[in-house]
C-alpha cells in the first residue's frame, strides 16, 4: 500500500467521525500498554454513537533503533473499528467489534531489511473494566485475514533498486491485541 492509498484511508477515517451525530457525544481516549511495551507510542479515540454501538480509531508510530542499529524499526499503522457492546452501560463490560488494520513498515534485523505494507480486517473481542466515572480498563484481540507485500534486500543499496513486491501473501493472523488506559472524556 502506497503512502496515497494511507492518506485515502486516513481522510475516509476522518469524514467518517467529524459526520457522526455529536449530541450525547461519549468520547474516550486511550493509549495501548503493549505498544509502549515495544516502544511504539499510540493513541485512539472512541466515539460513541448510540447506547450499543461505538467507532474506535487507533494509531501507532515506531521509530526504534536497539543493539547500535542491528535492529531498526520505523513505522506506522491505524486501526478502525466499529464495535457492539452488550452491556446496557455503555462503553463496559464485554463487546464485539469489525477491524481493519493499514500498516507501513521498515524493519531491520541484523543485516536483513524488510520494507512493506500491511493491510486487513477481522473480528475483535475484549471486556472494559470500569474503574470510575472517567477511567477504565480496556483488553482486546481480534483475528483475521491480512495481506502483507513485502520487499526483501540485503543492504540499503539493494533496497533502492527493488520496484516491485518480491512477496505477496494473505494469511490468518492476529490483528489486534490490547491493555488499554481508558479515558473517559464525555
Amino acid at each position: 500500500m502506497s503512502n496515497k492509498w494511507f492518506a485515502r484511508l486516513v481522510a475516509i477515517v476522518a469524514v467518517l467521525v467529524t459526520t457522526t451525530p455529536s449530541n450525547a457525544q461519549r468520547v474516550n481516549v486511550k493509549t495501548n500498554a503493549l505498544y509502549w511495551a515495544v516502544a511504539a507510542p499510540n493513541l485512539g479515540l472512541e466515539f460513541r454513537i448510540n447506547r450499543h454501538v461505538t467507532f474506535n480509531l487507533e494509531g501507532v508510530v515506531t521509530r526504534t533503533k536497539l543493539n547500535n542499529g542491528k535492529y531498526d524499526v520505523k513505522g506506522f499503522g491505524v486501526e478502525p473499528e466499529v464495535r457492539y457492546w452488550f452491556s446496557a452501560r455503555p462503553q463496559a463490560a464485554h463487546f464485539v467489534g469489525i477491524a481493519a488494520v493499514a500498516a507501513n513498515y521498515d524493519l531491520k534485523l541484523k543485516q536483513k531489511r524488510h520494507d512493506g505494507d500491511v493491510f486487513g480486517g477481522g473480528v475483535t473481542y475484549g471486556y472494559s473494566f470500569v474503574l470510575s466515572r472517567h477511567w477504565s480498563i480496556e483488553t482486546t484481540l481480534g483475528v483475521g485475514l491480512v495481506y502483507r507485500q513485502e520487499k526483501f534486500s540485503r543492504n540499503d543499496a539493494q533496497r533502492a533498486t527493488l520496484d516491485k513486491p518480491n512477496v505477496e501473501t494473505v494469511n490468518f493472523a492476529p490483528i489486534k491485541a490490547g491493555v488499554n488506559f481508558v479515558y473517559i472524556i464525555k
